[in-house]
C-alpha cells in the first residue's frame, strides 16, 4: 500500500488527493528532512567556525498527480471541487499522509503555495484524464500524530503529585498544560531541568480549568480570560525533551487533577 494524501481545508472539509480509484500520486517530494540553517561564528585565532546553533527552515513539500475522471465534464468538475478547497485565500490548512501501514498518521500544518495547475497540455484531448501539481508550505516544518498524547495524575492536597511523560517522536515538543480547581499556588516543573511555571498567590477555582499552552504562550481559564499576569517572574515555559522525562505539580493546597498533553514531532516520513 503506497502513501494516501488528504487535504484538510481551514473549515475541516476533506479533499483526498490520489491513491483512490480516480486519481494516482505520481510522485511527491519534500517529506523527509526539512531544510536546515546552520549558525556559525569566526574564531579569529582559528582557521576553523564554531558551530553555535541550527534551525529548521520552512518545508515545501510537491504532489504530482494523475485524475481520471468518467468524462471531460467530470473532470472540469472535478477542477472546481479541488480550486474550492485548495483555495489559498482560505488560510492555512493540514496535509494528512496516510503511511503505507495503513494505520501509521502525520499530519503537517501547512498553506497551499502553487496550483494547482491544469495546464492543457497536460490534459489528453478526449479531456477526462487531468496532470497536474500542487505544492504546499509548512511554516513549522515538523510532522505531528494524529492525536495528541494525554498523561494525567491527581493531586490529594498534600503530596506532590508526578506524571511520567515518553516523547517518542523525534523532536522536543511544547505541552499543554490543564490545571482543574480548586487548588492554590500550582506549580508545575520539568524535573530534569528544574525549569517550572508557578501561580503563586493565585488560586484555580473550584470547577474551573487552567489551561497553559506553551508554545502559543497562553495561560487561560475555560472561558478565556487570561492568567498570565498570575505567573511568578520567575516562570519559564518550556518544552519536553525527546523520551522519558516526569512533570511535578505541587500547591499549596486543595485538591486537582493535572494533565499534560502534547504532539509527537517527527521529522519526516
Amino acid at each position: 500500500m503506497s502513501i494516501t494524501f488528504t487535504w484538510i481545508d481551514p473549515d475541516a472539509g476533506e479533499v483526498q488527493l490520489g491513491q483512490v480509484s480516480t486519481s494516482r500520486v505520481r510522485e511527491f517530494s519534500g517529506l523527509g528532512m526539512a531544510p536546515l540553517q546552520h549558525f556559525l561564528e569566526p574564531i579569529p585565532s582559528q582557521h576553523r567556525q564554531a558551530h553555535r546553533g541550527l534551525k529548521f527552515r520552512p518545508r515545501v513539500v510537491q504532489l504530482a498527480l494523475r485524475d481520471i475522471q468518467a468524462s471531460a465534464t467530470a473532470q472540469d468538475t472535478r477542477h472546481q471541487t479541488l480550486l474550492a478547497a485548495l483555495n489559498p485565500d482560505r488560510g492555512e490548512g493540514t496535509l494528512k499522509m496516510v503511511l503505507s501501514d495503513g494505520s501509521t498518521t502525520r499530519y503537517l500544518k501547512c498553506y497551499v503555495q502553487e496550483g494547482p495547475n491544469f495546464d492543457s497540455a497536460d490534459r489528453p484531448v478526449w479531456g477526462a484524464a487531468q496532470l497536474y501539481t500542487v505544492r504546499f508550505v509548512a511554516r513549522d516544518p515538523m510532522l505531528r500524530t494524529a492525536s495528541q498524547e494525554t498523561d494525567s495524575g491527581n493531586f490529594n492536597g498534600a503530596t506532590p503529585v508526578d506524571i511520567a511523560i515518553s516523547n517518542d517522536g523525534h523532536m522536543p515538543t511544547f505541552p499543554v498544560i490543564e490545571i482543574t480547581g480548586e487548588v492554590e499556588a500550582p506549580k508545575v516543573e520539568l524535573l530534569s531541568t528544574g525549569e517550572y511555571i508557578e501561580f503563586d498567590g493565585y488560586t484555580v477555582p473550584s470547577g474551573n480549568t487552567l489551561s497553559v499552552d506553551h508554545q502559543a504562550g497562553t495561560a487561560e481559564l475555560a472561558d478565556g480570560t487570561s492568567k498570565l499576569s498570575e505567573l511568578k517572574k520567575e516562570s519559564t515555559l518550556f518544552y519536553l525533551p525527546r523520551g522519558n522525562d516526569t512533570v511535578r505539580l505541587t500547591c499549596t493546597s486543595g485538591t486537582s487533577q493535572v494533565t499534560v498533553k502534547f504532539y509527537e514531532r517527527f521529522l519526516g516520513i
